[in-house]
C-alpha cells in the first residue's frame, strides 16, 4: 500500500484491544514500530505507548493527519468525543473497532471518509484472534486489504455483510467470556467436589485447546460427529448431554446471544 503519510497506523484511543492490535501487528512483523502512532488522553497510557516504542501524538487530529490508516479504538460511549476531535480532519482512511456504530454514522460525521468497521477479539493479544470486517462502498480495495491482512497475520479474518456486524459480536467479539465463564463453572464444580485447583484447571483448559484444534484441523466434518465420538451408548458423556438438552443450554445460549446483539444495537448509531 502505497502512503505518503509518515505513518501506516494512527490509532485514537489505545485501551486493551487498541494496544493488542499495535503490539501484535509488530509480533508479527507485519509492521514495524516507526510505522505505528497513537493519541490516548490518558498520561498512563501514553506512557505505555512510549516504553512499546509506538510515537505519541498531541492530539487525535494529529494522528489523523499523519496516518493512512487511523483507527477508531474507543469505548462507544466515548465515540462522539472522539469522532468531534476529528472533524475536519485530513483522513485518508477510517477504521473502527467501535462495538454498534455504523458506516453510516461515522462518515455523517466525518465527511463521507471511506470506513473499514471491525470487530475483532481479546485472543489477538497472542495472535490468536478471531475479525470480522466489511467496508464502506468508496473503500478502495488496497486499503481494505492492507487491514484485512493485518488482522489476518494475528488470526483468523473474514469478510461479512455490515448488516450482521452486531450479531457477529455474539459469535466471536463477546463469546471469549463465554468461553471462560463455561471453564470457570466446570472448574468451580470440580474444586467443590475436592479435586485440585492446579490440576483441574491445567486438564481443563489443554481440553478446550484439543478440542478446539480437532475441529479446526477437521473444518467439513459436522461437529455433531465429534459429540457423538464422545458420547459412547450407554456411557458418561452422553448422560451429560442428556442433561444439557434437558435443560435447554441452546435455548439459553439462543437468548444470552440475543441480549448481547440488541446491546450492540442499542450503543450504536
Amino acid at each position: 500500500m502505497r502512503t505518503h503519510k509518515k505513518y501506516l497506523l494512527g490509532l485514537v484511543g489505545c485501551g486493551h484491544m487498541g494496544m493488542a492490535i499495535a503490539r501484535g501487528a509488530v509480533a508479527k512483523e507485519y509492521l514495524e514500530r516507526r510505522d505505528i502512532c497513537i493519541y490516548d488522553p490518558n498520561e498512563e497510557v501514553q506512557k505505555k505507548c512510549l516504553n512499546e516504542g509506538f510515537t505519541v501524538m498531541k492530539d487525535a487530529a494529529a494522528v489523523a493527519k499523519d496516518s493512512h490508516i487511523t483507527m477508531l479504538a474507543v469505548r462507544p460511549q466515548q465515540c462522539d468525543e472522539a469522532l468531534a476531535s476529528l472533524e475536519g480532519a485530513d483522513l485518508t482512511t477510517l477504521l473502527s473497532i467501535v462495538t454498534g456504530v455504523s458506516i453510516d454514522y461515522l462518515q455523517s460525521k466525518l465527511n463521507n471518509v471511506p470506513v473499514i468497521r471491525a470487530m475483532p477479539n481479546t485472543p489477538l493479544q497472542i495472535s490468536e484472534g478471531a475479525t470480522a470486517l466489511c467496508m464502506s462502498s468508496n473503500c478502495k480495495a488496497d486499503e481494505y486489504d492492507f487491514v484485512f491482512q493485518l488482522f489476518n497475520s494475528m488470526g483468523v479474518t473474514r469478510t461479512i455483510p455490515e448488516s450482521k456486524m452486531n450479531e457477529i459480536v455474539a459469535v466471536s467479539g463477546s463469546t471469549p467470556a463465554y468461553v471462560y465463564y463455561f471453564i470457570e463453572c466446570i472448574l468451580n464444580d470440580a474444586k467443590a467436589k475436592g479435586i485440585d485447583e492446579d490440576d483441574a484447571r491445567a486438564l481443563l483448559v489443554q481440553t478446550f485447546i484439543g478440542s478446539a484444534k480437532l475441529l479446526q484441523n477437521n473444518k467439513k466434518t459436522p461437529i455433531s460427529e465429534f459429540i457423538d465420538e464422545v458420547c459412547s451408548e450407554g456411557g458418561t458423556t452422553i448422560e451429560a448431554i442428556a442433561e444439557m438438552k434437558r435443560s435447554k443450554v441452546d435455548e439459553i445460549i439462543a437468548r444470552a446471544n440475543d441480549a448481547c446483539s440488541a446491546r450492540a444495537k442499542e450503543i450504536g448509531r
